[in-house]
């Protein structure tokens, strides 16, 4: 018998049995479970995404309509504003600088830092920091006990020098004296001579007529003889004499040279000694006093600072681009912090060369100190380039746009540039309702 698969309904295993397959032992039953039952449902897994981007989305919308949509819709409806007040100004006439400023530095023209001329210990100090001292003014003492003592040394060289002149001077006086004597004799002498010779011409001439003896000649030859000898012995004391004034005259020149000598050395030493006291080389104010009362000092060691502040000289750093408009007596300003003129002068010296480092051209101006600048102070200086007449306006009455300049200007309503551009018959929502003689402010460019 065959078997009819109608006569018995037994069907065939699914692939999809749980029997076959235990992990499909689920159901959507209750009290079933299984691994499709940790699945939640679609509407779970695509819902509140879908919120959030809708909260988004809307938070965006509502930003834009009450930023953007909102205050324009708002602005297009709302009338124009009224016009604003301001306050007019007449251009006035006046001169108009061409200048520049700069950061300078105020340098004194005297300031000076004191040191000693000779090597010493410093004895006593005789001003303090922030004095205000004159010119000549002691301002301190070295030791100088061993100066003192050559220079006395000195003067008693020089006070010996001077007596031995005076000896010199009463030896010549003697000798000159004494050859007076001398001369006489030898005037005598001469006489004698020459009363002798004529006598012994007189007896040659008897003797040759045969009236006196031949002895009685040669008697009157030994007395003429003899009053040659005593003259030629009163010419030679008289040459020893004039000898020994000249060597006397000799001495007093020697002694006078000597006593020149002393006096140089005395002076020599009472001006070293001058330089055991510093004094000030001009009048000033004393700042710094590194010194002490008992230091060694040399010709090296600071000693103070001496500052002259009556007359400064203010020194500024000019742009090279400036330099063909730099030159002597432009004016130039010193200002303080309120853009205040302090004082003003003239330049007094123009560099030339050029800082290789700055690329700048040093400039000088001396000013007289007011009493409220300090030297190595840094100020504002201003250099005036050139001065013209012009017209000065408000500065709040200037605009610039587009890199031009462009100036408002009062101008009835009806012949201003808005004016103008508003037609007759434009509406009130339009055009503010403006008198056509009213002023308004006019914006027009500066040429």
């Amino acid at each position: 018998m065959k078997n009819d698969p109608r006569a018995n309904p037994i069907s065939s295993p699914s692939p999809l049995d749980p029997r076959l397959d235990p992990r499909l032992d689920s159901s959507i039953g209750p009290g079933i479970t299984g691994p499709a039952a940790n699945h939640p449902p679609a509407w779970r897994r695509f819902g509140w995404p879908a919120i959030g981007v809708l909260a988004v989305l809307g938070g965006l919308g509502w930003i834009v309509f009450s930023r953007i949509i909102l205050p324009l819709q708002f602005a297009k409806n709302a009338p124009p504003p009224p016009p604003t007040p301001v306050q007019l100004a007449s251009p006035k006439t006046s001169a108009i600088e061409d200048s520049s400023d700069y950061a300078a530095s105020l340098d004194s023209r005297e300031s000076v830092t004191l040191q000693s001329r000779v090597n010493g210990q410093i004895a006593q100090i005789y001003v303090k920091s922030g004095d205000l001292v004159k010119a000549g003014q002691p301002l301190m003492q070295l030791d100088a006990t061993e100066q003192q003592a050559q220079v006395a040394s000195r003067a008693l060289a020089a006070e010996t020098a001077a007596a031995d002149i005076a000896a010199a001077q009463a030896d010549v006086e003697n000798a000159i004296q004494t050859l007076s004597s001398l001369e006489a004799r030898r005037a005598s002498a001469q006489s004698d001579v020459q009363f002798n010779q004529r006598e012994y011409d007189r007896f040659k001439s008897l003797r040759s007529q045969g009236a006196i003896s031949q002895q009685n000649l040669e008697q009157r030859l030994n007395t003429l003889r003899v009053a040659q000898a005593r003259l030629s012995e009163a010419e030679a004391e008289l040459s020893a004499q004039e000898s020994t004034i000249n060597r006397s005259k000799a001495t007093v020149a020697r002694s006078q040279r000597a006593y020149e000598q002393s006096q140089a050395n005395i002076s020599e030493g009472q001006a070293r000694l001058q330089d055991y006291q510093i004094t000030a080389p001009f009048s000033g104010l004393v700042s710094d006093i590194p010194a002490k009362v008992g230091d060694g000092v040399s010709n090296t060691t600071p000693l103070l600072t001496l500052t002259q502040n009556q007359e400064l000289e203010v020194q500024i750093q000019v742009p090279l681009e400036r330099a063909s408009a730099l030159r002597k007596g432009l004016a130039v300003q010193l200002l303080n912090d309120d853009s205040q003129v302090l004082q003003t002068g003239l330049v007094s010296f123009v560099s030339p060369d050029v800082d290789p480092t700055t690329q700048s051209i040093q400039v000088k101006a001396s000013f007289q100190n007011s009493g409220n600048l300090r030297t190595s102070q840094f100020v504002r200086a201003r250099l005036i380039w050139k001065e013209q007449t012009g017209l000065l306006v408000a500065t709040s009455a200037i605009s610039r746009l587009g890199g031009k300049d462009f100036i408002f200007v009062a101008t009835p309503y009806s012949s201003s540039a808005c004016g103008a551009a508003a037609a007759p018959s434009a509406s009130p929502a339009g055009v503010p309702g403006v008198a056509p003689d009213q002023l308004v402010a006019d914006q027009r460019l500066i040429r």
